[in-house]
């Protein structure tokens, strides 16, 4: 073997070892993605849950609400909703391709987590709205 084919291989042999090291590194962060989207969507749906739960209980519904308020709340409510199946999107498996994935993963939990904090915020927004009849 000359000294130019040892060097062609030794180029390839890093390559191929870099190659494996940067699959790794995503399986590893698709793993921690996949982790972090189950989780917020047991956050998230057990929240659904619980606030439609004590509303039902309750009795209160949002009729009693001034219309251009009540409007607010629905949609607060319905981007809860949509925050439930962003976060379920984002749980679900899917694909072999790990770089792809998490990159699908890690876009959807962003959405999630600002749908996490516009949906509640709406339905506190119209409750102190009417309430102070703003």
């Amino acid at each position: 073997m000359t000294t130019g084919e040892r060097g062609t291989s030794d180029r390839r042999d890093l390559a191929e070892a870099e190659l494996i090291a940067d699959t790794a590194r995503s399986t590893r962060r698709r793993a921690e993605l996949e982790r972090h989207a189950a989780v917020l969507f047991l956050a998230a749906a057990s929240t659904m849950a619980i606030v439609c739960g004590a509303v039902i209980v309750s009795g209160w519904f949002a009729g009693v609400l001034v219309d251009r308020w009540e409007r607010l709340f629905w949609a607060g409510a319905l981007l809860g909703g949509v925050m439930v199946a962003v976060f379920a999107a984002a749980a679900a498996p899917g694909g072999a391709d790990a770089r792809r994935a998490t990159t699908r993963i890690a876009w959807l939990l962003r959405i999630g987590l600002a749908l996490f904090v516009a949906a509640p915020a709406l339905c506190v927004v119209a409750l102190i709205g009417d309430f102070y009849r703003l």
